[in-house]
């Protein structure tokens, strides 16, 4: 039986970890087993990497663990401050791939694929977004020196190795159309870039008879440090509310930077009215969701928003903000609607919803219906096997592709 490597992200929270378990399982009901290696941020594992501080004090590292019992390889990377050498070709990586029969990336952008590319070994890589659309808010917030080195060094070399990746003769699938056309904007001559989203289980994120809450309530499921979700803008515009007599609830579901968040929640005055619960990947996500009367969208950028589609498959309306991914599902008085990234506009959209439950209740079976229609696993299955026979023809002799 052919064995895939997935070259994914440190599996934490968050898409990406579900796209790659995603298709892991796809691989999985074809007999492909799969392993997962990646790039271990500096910040959590010091140690397996090596900075310009430290080069002459010892060699990079890897450890060995499991994730969605598969094995996982968390591998360091040589001067993991420039960013483009997180996946670089070192000993490890083309150890691995010798090791593999079958190549895939997936990840936020498509620099998972550097070893494959720099191999020569024919990949297949699904992206959520564009590098520099990828990191634009969190490099707002490096430091003076962090900058500097950013902009001699890390933006020109990211760019060249993006350009060169995308340009291999490799499989590039975008999570999104917006992803697609931000992708294709790189490069000088036109390539063939496919669009696969993320496949969305309906039996289980479904409509269900959850009760209803006393106060209206709007949700939120994702990072909650991460700069691209603008969480502040959701905030802001539930204070705007409320100083207009509509009180609502929330639930903010996800990780990181919580005991900041329950700071900036009091300094709105919305202590008693905000739940602040911690992302699992169990069977209460679609309970949580189901409790939501309308879910928010307040980012900067997505390259799809899995939470969204997620929300809307359980009949709940979406309210964003022109982000990019959420564009393509999110359609004015129909599934939801779109806002400017301000929050009275974002108010005014909640505000409409949660008063009008003819109105909510008739745009969240149209969510729901969309999702069913364009997102369903099956539909994504689909897709996915017709990139991938494509590109590894040779691992598909004889295979029943769609049962």
């Amino acid at each position: 039986m052919p064995k895939a490597l997935i070259s994914t992200l440190s599996p934490i929270s968050g898409g990406v970890p579900q796209m790659a378990g995603f298709i892991a399982d796809v691989l999985k009901e074809r007999g492909i087993d799969s392993s997962f290696v990646y790039y271990q941020p500096y910040s959590l594992s010091p140690e397996l990497s090596v900075p310009v501080h430290r080069l002459a004090a010892r060699n990079i590292g890897r450890k060995h663990s499991r994730f969605r019992d598969s094995p996982a390889h968390a591998l360091g990377a040589w001067f993991p401050e420039l960013e483009c050498t997180h996946y670089w070709l070192t000993k490890y990586w083309r150890a691995l791939i010798d090791q593999h029969d079958v190549h895939l990336s997936v990840s936020g952008n498509c620099l998972a694929a550097t070893p494959y590319t720099m191999s020569a070994a024919p990949f297949w890589s699904w992206v959520a977004t564009a590098w520099a659309e990828d990191r634009v808010q969190r490099a707002g917030e490096f430091s003076w020196y962090r900058k500097i080195l950013d902009r001699l060094i890390t933006t020109r070399c990211a760019g060249r190795l993006e350009k060169k990746i995308l340009a291999s003769g490799g499989t590039i699938v975008a999570l999104s159309e917006h992803t697609k056309k931000m992708l294709s904007s790189l490069l000088s001559k036109p390539a063939l870039i496919g669009v696969m989203p993320m496949g969305i289980d309906t039996d289980r994120f479904n409509i269900s008879g959850v009760s209803a809450t006393q106060a209206p309530t709007i949700g939120f499921v994702g990072r909650l440090d991460d700069p691209r979700k603008n969480i502040g803008l959701l905030l802001r515009a539930m204070a705007q509310c409320h100083k207009s007599n509509v009180n609502v609830a929330a639930i903010l579901v996800g990780e990181g930077g919580q005991q900041d968040l329950r700071r900036r929640v009091d300094a709105y005055g919305l202590g008693d009215v905000v739940t602040i619960l911690n992302y699992t990947q169990n069977d209460d996500v679609p309970e949580v969701l189901s409790r939501m009367d309308v879910f928010v969208i307040p980012s900067h950028q997505e390259g799809l928003c899995i939470a969204g589609l997620e929300a809307m498959s359980c009949g709940v309306p979406v309210i964003s903000t022109r982000c990019g991914g959420p564009e393509e599902f999110v359609i004015d008085n129909v599934t939801g609607y779109l806002v400017d990234n301000a929050h009275e506009p974002m108010a005014e959209a909640i505000t409409r919803v949660v008063a009008d439950p003819y109105l909510r209740e008739t745009l969240g079976a149209n969510a729901r219906q969309l999702v069913h229609d364009r997102y369903s696993v099956q539909h994504v299955k689909e897709l996915f096997w017709s990139s991938f026979s494509k590109t590894f023809p040779q691992h598909l002799l004889g295979r029943n592709l769609f049962p």
